[in-house]
């Protein structure tokens, strides 16, 4: 094979992003291959200078083992190019579809300010910028896993209408789409058995799902074409405001303000894909007051009109007081539990200097107890409201989403406690014991699922 030593420019370019989840998206590229017409737009090279790849050569999946072997000397979407790749024009053309079709969008453009329509959500769309490299990655997450592909077109436009409301001009909102199209290109790099969206992740394999923010910004910033605040804004799209997010656990005035709009974009989008929409009005309006320390208020506030209009609809569906009230109780479970833990272990455990994962759920769990009272939705509070909503569906209805949520709440501290300390378990420390003994139960049979 031909050798090609490296110039001068290729010694200054940084190496590809995120070696190690490389070979996942390599495995998209090819099976893309197999589908669209993906050719080499120039020589492909390892990183020694050997090449691999003769330009104008077709690459599909009897590629892959040529390709998997070598680090290659450029990012592959550098090199190649495919038939329909994604551009401005049919992101747009898409767009302007999900403005008519998505429930989600129809209950935001008819909030009630006229604030906001169609065409001025879709004009800062028209404004991209898309780098190839960029577009043909795009192109993958389109074609190998269309439905990360829609939710990162929901999350931008999204994002988009909670900029105008907020009252950022059209052009400024620009890079802001870009940063809802792009926020999960990691994913492609992830492990493809985390893409089962019916597969609960805990422990250590929540690790992948962690990375995957940094894995898209680092990408975002390898090929450039945007301000710095696009890059910034991807890595923070799951974080919080009470620094209970990842993958940095920033607080709220250490999140920028275009990462504070995608995180709740995300958040929106994620709800209305999960759900049925009337449930999805109602489960979103519902963890939006609960987990209001979360989110930023200037942007709940905001959607919770909205949301609440839409989940006025009537509902027949009669709801079992017992279903209602075994909520409850697992939620007062779940947190009497850890009141009986805790009071059996050593204070230096629980001290505010303290560091390890006793101090993190306690601080959270009183965070977590302090939210629902102010949010009236503590079981206790919830257990002495039950009595008077007897007969009326709708009131148990959303007493039973609140239970949910709540427990979900709870659930999400076990699983930050696993993430951060995985070998709790193995643990001779009696406080460690404790967190891994109360995590095993809260996260045991009939656990929500962790996301």
């Amino acid at each position: 094979m031909d050798t090609k030593p490296p110039s001068n420019a290729d010694a200054d370019t940084p190496v590809p992003a995120v070696e190690q989840g490389s070979q996942n998206y390599l495995h998209s590229v090819v099976a893309m291959g197999d589908r669209r017409n993906v050719v080499a737009q120039q020589a492909i090279y390892t990183g020694e200078g050997v090449k691999l790849i003769d330009k104008g050569t077709r690459v599909d999946s009897g590629m892959h083992a040529r390709l998997i072997r070598h680090r290659l000397q450029e990012a592959i979407e550098n090199q190649l190019t495919v038939d329909d790749v994604v551009t401005v024009a049919s992101i747009v053309a898409l767009a302007q579809e999900r403005c008519t079709d998505s429930r989600l969008l129809q209950t935001l453009l008819q909030d009630g300010s006229g604030s906001v329509d169609a065409a001025a959500l879709l004009a800062p769309l028209r404004m991209l910028a898309l780098p190839a490299p960029l577009a043909f990655t795009l192109t993958v997450m389109r074609e190998q896993f269309p439905a990360y592909y829609a939710h990162s077109l929901q999350v931008a436009l999204v994002a988009v209408y909670l900029a105008l409301r907020s009252g950022w001009a059209k052009h400024e909102c620009a890079p802001l789409a870009a940063a809802g199209l792009l926020h999960d290109i990691g994913v492609l790099y992830m492990d493809p058995a985390w893409h089962d969206s019916t597969r609960q992740i805990t422990g250590a394999g929540r690790k992948h799902l962690m990375a995957h923010p940094v894995t898209a910004a680092l990408l975002v910033r390898s090929h450039g074409g945007y301000p710095a605040s696009v890059a910034r804004a991807i890595e923070e799209h799951h974080e919080r405001m009470d620094a209970t997010g990842y993958p940095r656990g920033l607080r709220a005035d250490e999140i920028s303000p275009m990462g504070q709009i995608l995180l709740v974009a995300e958040v929106v989008a994620a709800f209305f894909e999960k759900y049925a929409d009337d449930d999805a009005a109602r489960r979103l309006w519902l963890t939006l007051r609960l987990s209001h320390r979360k989110y930023p208020s200037a942007l709940t506030d905001v959607l919770l009109p909205a949301l609440q209009r839409a989940a006025a609809s009537p509902d027949d569906a009669a709801i079992d007081t017992q279903d209602v009230r075994q909520g409850i109780q697992r939620v007062a479970d779940g947190l009497q539990a850890w009141t009986r833990l805790s009071a059996e272990l050593d204070p230096d455990c629980l001290r505010r200097d303290a560091t390890g994962a006793c101090r993190f759920v306690a601080q959270r769990i009183d965070a977590l107890q302090r939210s629902l009272f102010e949010a009236g939705m503590h079981p206790e509070q919830q257990a002495k409201l039950l009595p008077l909503l007897e007969g009326d569906d709708q009131g148990l209805k959303e007493l039973l989403l609140l239970g949910n949520e709540a427990l979900w709440q709870l659930q999400a501290i076990a699983h930050t406690a696993s993430d951060r300390w995985p070998a709790l378990a193995e643990s001779a420390e009696p406080c460690d014991q404790a967190v891994a003994r109360w995590s095993e139960a809260l996260l045991g049979a009939n656990a929500v699922p962790g996301g």
